[in-house]
């Protein structure tokens, strides 16, 4: 299934001219109800077996001490014995299911599903907050070695996985891959990697954050569009019975729905190139670190093992990011743009993919997935076969 041919298709009309009337915001709220009628019509919160007909599921698997993290392994019913792995890590605060209201609780099964049609095993990954510069990438890093050692168990294939971050997912995502000191034994663990609408410490690069300094007074509006209360952060569709800080449950973090706190990152912060708060230059590494000096945001800085990396890398954003000009560079974004060049400074074989994603929002290139929206998923879909060509021409040439 992965040899054959995929689909192209626009944003459709009538959601892209909604997706404009909401502007270049984080709004997970209003963007799941426009996108939700295109989904199936049982969710999370649905009460059927099989949720989704050929798909098995296995929900909430735990991969550290914390209760929240967790992972959704979603596998099909008929495909070869050893697939392809592609394990999605979420942004905002870490959660696997989306809670700001209730059309948003079937995100992020959509991944789940559009994985499992093209062939792949797909992990949804959950992961609990941390305040350290690295504690994001040592829950990426934990649960990479606890898919390697479990995933033949749903038919997948340990040494081929491609991991995809959005948003703030990001932050931990790119430390991670960056950091050769927190991969397990078997090493880094993909042989590709998409970084979608975020951002992470490439120091000495510096590259203006998706929004600005002005990213938490371009949030103030989410929610208006379709009449949510508490816009981004709200946890109305958080799960029946879940308890605070578990998984579908209310989060209990500053900025995500928890206690106030000043000066936090948003659902879509902590891009920074730095890694550090909206629109900031020094933070600690997630958004909610301590400042830290020049020197020491050099040291922990991901570029030097992404200019050695083998792992195929996509740069992607969308059109309507927040901070995103559409007339600079095609779109790319600022953090986008830099890592390209660096990269692309090592050799042209090194150069990363890069693809933005025209009419779509921020929260509608990952809602759409699994729709009839291809905008995002044919690119997406292209990079992963192309990542498995060449890891599988590799194997053979050195067998």
């Amino acid at each position: 299934m992965l040899l054959t041919g995929v689909a192209v298709a626009q944003v459709p009309p009538n959601i892209e001219a909604a997706l404009k009337k909401i502007g270049p915001i984080v709004d997970p709220a209003c963007t799941a109800d426009l996108y939700r009628p295109l989904m199936p019509q049982n969710d999370i919160t649905s009460d059927v077996t099989p949720l989704y007909p050929g798909i098995n599921i296995a929900r909430n698997q735990s991969f550290g001490s914390n209760p929240d993290d967790v992972v959704d392994i979603f596998w099909a019913d008929r495909g070869a014995a050893s697939r392809a792995v592609l394990i999605y890590v979420p942004g905002g605060a870490g959660n696997k299911i989306e809670i700001q209201d209730k059309a948003a609780n079937a995100f992020y099964d959509n991944i789940g599903r559009w994985g499992t049609q093209h062939g792949m095993v797909v992990v949804n990954m959950q992961r609990h907050f941390s305040r350290s510069w690295d504690g994001g990438a040592r829950d990426v890093s934990s649960m990479i070695q606890w898919v390697q050692d479990h995933i033949a168990q749903y038919h997948g294939d340990a040494n081929r996985m491609i991991i995809w971050a959005h948003s703030a997912g990001n932050v931990p995502l790119g430390t991670y891959i960056g950091r050769p000191e927190l991969w397990g034994p078997k090493g880094v663990g993909v042989i590709g990697v998409i970084f979608m609408s975020g951002g992470f410490n490439i120091a000495p690069i510096q590259a203006q954050a998706l929004g600005g300094r002005n990213f938490a007074a371009q949030m103030a509006s989410a929610g208006s569009y379709c009449h949510e209360p508490g816009g981004m952060t709200s946890t109305a569709g958080a799960l029946p019975g879940a308890a605070p800080g578990t998984p579908g449950g209310p989060n209990n973090i500053p900025g995500f729905g928890g206690p106030p706190r000043a000066g936090a990152a948003g659902p879509g912060g902590a891009p920074g190139a730095a890694g550090g708060r909206p629109g900031g230059r020094r933070g600690g590494g997630g958004g909610f670190g301590p400042q830290v000096d020049p020197a020491t945001l050099l040291a922990r800085s991901s570029l030097p093992e992404l200019k050695r990396t083998h792992v195929r890398i996509m740069l992607a954003n969308a059109g309507m990011d927040p901070g995103v000009n559409m007339s600079v560079n095609g779109g790319l974004s600022a953090f986008n743009e830099a890592l390209s060049d660096a990269l692309c400074e090592v050799g042209q074989s090194h150069c990363p993919t890069t693809f933005v994603a025209k009419g779509e929002s921020h929260m509608a290139e990952v809602f759409s997935i699994d729709s009839s929206d291809m905008t995002v998923s044919t690119p997406v879909l292209r990079f992963i076969r192309a990542t498995l060509r060449d890891y599988a021409a590799g194997h053979e040439a050195r067998q």
